[in-house]
């Protein structure tokens, strides 16, 4: 088994994930919720459940070619579960046992290339750090508005003009000007 800790929440792993799916050239398929099968098993070290399911075409297809019984394994699953506050496990099945399970050990150098890219995923997500602050963090300035930090400054709001060359924020649905201007 492939395991990565990610020192993280459970709902930045996805984002996690994505992007380090992204950046290998894989995508992910599906994504899927077992908190429901959770809260009715009495386990207080394991709160919440996901299980992402990851394919690379250009590595599998072969795979497939060479024996349509990995068929039962494609696409590759991740599982993402939490182990305590912001701590969350990665694991999933070696391709490389996967061949040991269908007792074909011919095709490991088909597979070491499938291996390599989940076990590079898998760490990439375990090391990555959210890029937006949680909400719960920014909680304490709800009232306040936006704060300077809030707000993105990579670039401007152009102005909206309509066709006469009317900037639409002064007109205010009323086809006129509703400011007299300064």
């Amino acid at each position: 088994m492939l395991e990565v800790t990610c020192h993280a929440t459970i709902a930045d792993v996805e984002v996690l994930l994505r992007r380090a799916v992204q950046r290998h050239g894989a995508v992910l398929h599906t994504v899927t919720h077992l908190g429901h099968v959770l809260s009715r098993i009495d386990n207080p070290a394991v709160k919440d459940a996901y299980v992402y399911t990851i394919c690379q075409a250009d590595l599998c297809a072969p795979l497939l070619e060479a024996d349509v019984r990995f068929a039962a394994f494609l696409p590759l699953s991740i599982a993402a579960w939490t182990k305590g506050e912001g701590c969350v496990t990665l694991q999933a099945l070696s391709p490389l046992e996967i061949c040991q399970i269908l007792d074909c050990s011919s095709l490991e150098e088909l597979v070491k290339p499938v291996e390599k890219l989940l076990s590079d995923i898998m760490a990439d997500a375990g090391e990555a750090v959210p890029a937006v602050p949680h909400a719960a963090a920014r909680a304490k300035y709800s009232t306040e508005g936006a704060m300077e930090d809030q707000v993105s400054m990579r670039a401007a709001i152009p102005q909206r003009i309509d066709r006469k060359g009317s900037k639409v924020e002064e007109l205010a649905g009323t086809g006129v000007h509703d400011g007299s201007g300064g």
